[in-house]
C-alpha cells in the first residue's frame, strides 16, 4: 500500500481529507470482497480528520454498529498504512452532520484486463451496482430475507406501541433472557412485522454468533406440505425441514392467525416450539389478535403462546401519525407542508400502511409532474371527498354523552354514579372497538384513568354484550349514529 505524507501538526483541510479517504477506500477495496465493500464501506462518508481522530459517517445505526464490530480495526490499520500514523476512529450518523454540500469521493479502481486471447486491448472496469442493492443483498444473505428498512431506527414510537417497542428492544438486547416467547399482536398495518424484523436486524449486528430464522405462517405451512408430499424422500425432507427451523437461536414466525387447524401443521408448530423453548432459544410471534382470540389454535399451542409476554400494538394517535409522515418525508428528502402532513394524519387513523401509502402517492405525483406537494396536489391525488370527518376518542366521548344525556366532563370525571359509569364504560368499549385505540391513550382521554381500569371496562362490556340484549341494542344504535356522522374511521 502507498503512503501519504502528512504534516506533524495534522490539521487537515477538506482536500487532504478527501485525498486520504480516497486512498483508504482504494486499499480497502483491494483487500475486501467486492460485495462486502460495496455494502458496508462504500456508503461511508468522511467527516473530519483532526489530530489523532478520523470521524466518518454512516447511513444509520445498523450500519454504524456493524462497521464498529466488524471493520473498525481494518479501517484503522488501512488508514495507518495510508497516512503513516495511528488514528482513533469515531463513527457518527450522517443525519447528525452536515454533508449536503460535499461531493461523493471518487476512488481509483484497478482495471481488470481481458485475457490475452481476446483482441480488445481496453481495460474493463469492475461493474458498479447501486449501493442500496448491495446493502439489501448483503443483509439478506445473513438474515433470511429481513427487509432492510424494518429497523429500530425507522420505527416511530408512540403511546400506541411504546410497550411493544420496549419489549422488542429488551428481547433484541438479551435474546431468550427476557420475555420468551414474545407475542406481538395488533390489527393489520400497524408495524408488527416491522418490530419483529427490527429485533432480527439488531441481533444480527450485536449478537453475530446467533442464528436468526424469520418466516411467515403461510411459508412455513407450504414448506411443511412440500416436505410431507415429497414421496420416497419425505423422511429426508422432513429431517431437513426440522433442522432448518429447530437449529436456530432466534425463531420468528409472522401472522400466526393464518395457522390452519390441520393436525400435521399444528403438531409441527407445537414440537418446534417445544424444542426451541426447552433449548433456551428465543421465540417471537406476531398475530392480528391475542392467542385466546385465534379459533384455529389448539389449547396446548394457545397456552404456550401465552407463557411469555403479550404486547399489544394499537392505532397510532394524531401526534404519532404526524411523526411517521415527517420521518418518511425526511428520509425521502421531500419537503411536505405542515397542513398536508396534518390533513393526511387526520384522514388515515387506523393503518400505518395506508398513512404512508397516501404520502407515497403524493410524492410520486409531485415527482412525475414536477409540482410541489400542497393541498391542491392532495385534492388531485387523494380521494378527498371520501375522507369524511375523522373519528377519535374525544368525538366518541361526545357522541356517547349526547346519546345518554351526559356531559363530556361528567364522563371524564371521577364520578362513580351508575348512569355515568355505564356511559363511560360503553364509551371505552367503542373507543377500542371502532378505532382500535390503545388502553393507555383511552385512559388519558377518559380523565387520566389507568390502563388497567380501561381494560376492565372494555372487557366488562365485551362480555355483557353477549348476554344482555338491551345493552347490545344500545351499543349497536350508538355505533350506527357515530358511523353515520364519521363514516370513514381509518
Amino acid at each position: 500500500m502507498s503512503e501519504v505524507t502528512l504534516d506533524t501538526t495534522f490539521q487537515e483541510n477538506r482536500e487532504d481529507l478527501e485525498r486520504i479517504w480516497s486512498k483508504t477506500l482504494k486499499n480497502l477495496g483491494d483487500e475486501m470482497p467486492h460485495s462486502k465493500f460495496e455494502a458496508w464501506i462504500r456508503p461511508i462518508e468522511p467527516v473530519s480528520i483532526e489530530k489523532k481522530t478520523l470521524t466518518i459517517a454512516t447511513n444509520d445505526t445498523l450500519s454504524r454498529e456493524w462497521i464498529a464490530k466488524n471493520y473498525k480495526n481494518l479501517i484503522g490499520d488501512t488508514l495507518k498504512q495510508v497516512t503513516g500514523k495511528k488514528h482513533n476512529l469515531e463513527i457518527v450518523l450522517k443525519k447528525d452532520v452536515n454533508l449536503t454540500e460535499r461531493k461523493p469521493i471518487q476512488i481509483e479502481r484497478t482495471p481488470i484486463q481481458k485475457a490475452p486471447s481476446e483482441k480488445a486491448s481496453n481495460p474493463i472496469e469492475v461493474p458498479q451496482l447501486p449501493k442500496d442493492e448491495f446493502q439489501i443483498n448483503a443483509l439478506r444473505s445473513m438474515s433470511c430475507n429481513l427487509n432492510l428498512k424494518y429497523t429500530f431506527d425507522s420505527f416511530v414510537v408512540g403511546e400506541n406501541n411504546n410497550f411493544a417497542y420496549n419489549a422488542a428492544m429488551a428481547v433484541a438486547k438479551n435474546p431468550a433472557r427476557n420475555h420468551n416467547p414474545l407475542f406481538i399482536y395488533g390489527s393489520s398495518g400497524l408495524g408488527k412485522t416491522h418490530l419483529m424484523q427490527a429485533i432480527g436486524h439488531y441481533i444480527i449486528v450485536n449478537h453475530p454468533n446467533l442464528k436468526v430464522r424469520y418466516t411467515n405462517t403461510e411459508a412455513f405451512m407450504n414448506e411443511l406440505v412440500n416436505s410431507i408430499r415429497s414421496g420416497a424422500s419425505s423422511t429426508a425432507k422432513m429431517a431437513e425441514f426440522r433442522h432448518k427451523y429447530r437449529h436456530v437461536d432466534v425463531f420468528m414466525i409472522d401472522d400466526i392467525q393464518f395457522l390452519e387447524s390441520k393436525k400435521h401443521t399444528q403438531d409441527e408448530i407445537f414440537h418446534t416450539f417445544e424444542y426451541l423453548y426447552n433449548s433456551g432459544k428465543q421465540i417471537i410471534i406476531t398475530s392480528d389478535r391475542p392467542p385466546k382470540a385465534i379459533p384455529t389454535l389448539t389449547d396446548r399451542l394457545r397456552s404456550r403462546f401465552e407463557w411469555g409476554l403479550l404486547a399489544d400494538i394499537s392505532s397510532p394517535d394524531f401526534e404519532t401519525r404526524k411523526k411517521i409522515l415527517e420521518k418518511r418525508s425526511e428520509k425521502e428528502g421531500v419537503e411536505v407542508p405542515k397542513d398536508v402532513i396534518e390533513f393526511i394524519a387526520q384522514s388515515y387513523q387506523n393503518n400505518v400502511r395506508e398513512l404512508e401509502g397516501a404520502l407515497n402517492r403524493l410524492m410520486a405525483y409531485s415527482s412525475i409532474n414536477n409540482q410541489p406537494i400542497d393541498m391542491c396536489a392532495v385534492k388531485s391525488v387523494l380521494d378527498v371527498d371520501s375522507l369524511r370527518p375523522c373519528l377519535n376518542i374525544d368525538k366518541i366521548i361526545e357522541a356517547t354523552g349526547d346519546f345518554f344525556g351526559i356531559s363530556k366532563d361528567d364522563i371524564k370525571s371521577p364520578s362513580k354514579s351508575k348512569e355515568i359509569s355505564h356511559a363511560r364504560q360503553i364509551g371505552v368499549y367503542l373507543s377500542r372497538d371502532l378505532i382500535k385505540a390503545s388502553f393507555p391513550s383511552i385512559g388519558n382521554c377518559f380523565g387520566g384513568r389507568k390502563h388497567t381500569t380501561i381494560m376492565y371496562s372494555y372487557e366488562k362490556i365485551q362480555s355483557e354484550i353477549k348476554r344482555n340484549i338491551n345493552l347490545k341494542d344500545q351499543v349497536c344504535e350508538l355505533t350506527k349514529l357515530i358511523s353515520s356522522k364519521y363514516s370513514k374511521t381509518h
